[in-house]
């Protein structure tokens, strides 16, 4: 199946771009298209504990199956001051 991953924030520098497509096996989940993603980004790999991720307006758990199709978001972490 194929998903898109939008990156908001830094996670845009770390993973190369605004948009991914990934391929993912026909039961993939969150879990999964991280992995793939810290396999070919390594400035990701080295912050992936620390990103979230949403689809639509709800963060949602690594254990999370994907449909074919889905749209997620990786949020970075945020800091103000």
């Amino acid at each position: 199946m194929t998903i898109t991953i939008e990156c908001y924030g830094a996670s845009a520098r770390w993973c190369g771009g605004a948009k991914i497509a990934l391929e993912l096996a026909a039961d993939g989940t969150v879990d999964d298209a991280l992995s793939v993603l810290a396999q070919r980004y390594p400035e990701f790999a080295s912050r992936r504990a620390s990103v979230a991720v949403a689809i639509g307006d709800a963060i949602v758990k690594p254990s999370q199956r994907l449909p074919d199709g889905a749209l997620i978001a990786l949020i970075p972490p945020v800091s103000a001051g």
